[in-house]
């Protein structure tokens, strides 16, 4: 009997040094994580509070306090006009909202002698005529929309524009005017070009200045997605004045008058003010809540939803201090971005390219909202210099046909 217990207790001997390793291995992976989580923490909040001092010796501000728009009596404000307050409360109930588009693409034709009969076709399939018939064709399927569009170029002549925003909730705050006013202006340019196909350049006229009013209000408040929404529809403005330009259609009072609405300000310098609000719009926010690293895997196979959660379990266990070291990052690298540009209006192509560099060597595990946004938010100042050039252009061709 005891020779028995000797032999079954023995027998027990390997599991028992298994347990004891596996035990002393996890206490090993827990005191590393430990380790690990305490020391990226530290580090974290350490390039965060040097990014945040040098900014302050720059005397650089990142508290979006200081960039929120004044408030603006009403009466000026065009946010207020009774067609904007109406998306304002729902997009989908207000007349903009409900506008439609006649022709089926989104993306307009490029600039050409075929253009109109290009989206005379897209509204009426078996059309085929001439320019001056495919104007006509526009023109009648715009009509149901004439009322809302004359009603949007009244309320734009308001002097001021501050939108009702919800500030608190920092870049995720909601820009309802946007889409409204994209689309009212793909409207207008196509309007506009049809009027001086048909021989009536002064209501072209009237439209190309209400793009120019809608470009400008488009650019309030000074972030980033609303200077590029800004530029695209100035850039339809200029396409149109180009237009007038190429057809002898505008009046000598027409020339007179286009250089007073054509925006005075730097629009390069004015990309610099919004990586300023941007930035400041960023760090009101939670970088260690912000739902993004799943949403970059894709989800067309069966076998990515594996890949989607792996990167899901790894961005909710991720270090606090990798939030930390993103939001630095986001800091300086917006601080290149702003300094590369230009006070005279130009920018620096070997100091973009400096900066491409730097962006696209970041960490997409350690700071993917740096990794994800940067290689735009630089392409964004080349447009704003584009349109900068584009606009520039325009000028001395006005000045030349005077």
């Amino acid at each position: 009997m005891l020779h028995f217990f000797s032999v079954s207790v023995d027998s027990f001997a390997p599991a028992h040094l298994a347990l004891r390793a596996a035990s002393g291995f996890c206490y090993r992976c827990v005191w590393f994580a430990a380790f690990f989580y305490a020391w990226t923490n530290r580090a974290g909040a350490r390039e965060l509070r040097d990014a945040i001092n040098q900014l302050d010796k720059k005397k650089e501000s990142i508290r979006l306090e200081d960039f929120i728009p004044p408030p603006v009596p009403d009466e000026q404000n065009v946010a207020q006009a009774p067609i904007f307050r109406e998306f304002s409360a729902s997009e989908r109930q207000s007349r903009l909202g409900r506008l439609t588009v006649p022709w089926t693409k989104t993306a307009l034709p490029a600039a050409g002698e075929d253009r109109l009969p290009q989206i005379a076709k897209q509204i009426n399939p078996s059309f085929s005529g001439d320019e001056t018939s495919a104007a006509r064709v526009v023109l009648d399927s715009l009509l149901p929309s004439e009322l809302v569009l004359a009603e949007l170029s009244e309320a734009v002549r308001r002097p001021q524009i501050s939108w009702p925003l919800d500030y608190s909730k920092g870049i995720a705050a909601d820009l309802p005017h946007r889409n409204p006013i994209w689309k009212a202006s793909t409207m207008l340019q196509v309007r506009a070009l049809a009027q001086l196909a048909a021989g009536a350049p002064q209501k072209a006229f009237e439209d190309v200045n209400t793009l120019l009013a809608l470009a400008e209000i488009s650019a309030s408040p000074r972030l980033l997605i609303c200077q590029f929404e800004a530029f695209r529809i100035l850039e339809r403005a200029l396409d149109v004045l180009d237009d007038g330009l190429c057809r002898n259609s505008w009046s000598g009072s027409n020339l007179a008058a286009f250089p007073a609405s054509l925006p005075q300000r730097n629009l390069v310098g004015q990309m610099a003010d919004a990586y300023r609000m941007d930035r400041a719009m960023w760090q009101t926010i939670d970088w260690n809540h912000i739902k993004i690293l799943g949403n970059r895997v894709p989800v067309d196979e069966v076998n990515d939803k594996w890949q989607v959660r792996i990167a899901g379990l790894v961005w909710r266990i991720r270090p606090a201090g990798w939030g930390n070291r993103d939001r630095a990052l986001h800091l300086l690298l917006c601080q290149r971005l702003i300094e590369a540009l230009g006070a005279e209006g130009s920018i620096s192509p070997d100091e973009f390219r400096d900066i491409d560099s730097l962006s696209n060597n970041v960490s997409s595990l350690t700071t993917p909202v740096s990794s994800i946004f940067f290689p735009s938010m630089d392409g964004w100042a080349q447009r704003a210099a584009f349109v900068q050039t584009l606009l520039e252009s325009t000028r001395t061709v006005i000045a030349a046909k005077r």
